[in-house]
């Protein structure tokens, strides 16, 4: 998934949000963790806040209700305490 993405100012900071591809970037949907991959996202050149374009969220949203619609499944370790 590629989308246009024009750099703007961070919301958080005063460093420009440039478009850069997900490599194994996780967002939060609906209580499940979804791993992005090849997807074009704006990341804050200053303070690294990641911003999400619509269209990405909406297929996260899709795969955390539809995992079987993902491109590969896997597992993560976690350590509660």
């Amino acid at each position: 998934m590629t989308a246009d993405y024009h750099p703007h100012r961070c919301d958080f900071c005063t460093g420009t949000v440039r478009p850069i591809v997900a490599h194994e970037e996780s967002i939060r949907v609906r209580g499940t963790v979804v791993m992005l991959d090849g997807v074009v996202i704006g990341k804050c050149d200053r303070c690294g806040h990641r911003y999400f374009p619509a269209a990405v969220v909406k297929a996260a949203d899709n795969v955390a209700q539809h995992p079987e619609q993902a491109a590969r499944v896997i597992h993560v370790p976690v350590i509660a305490t």
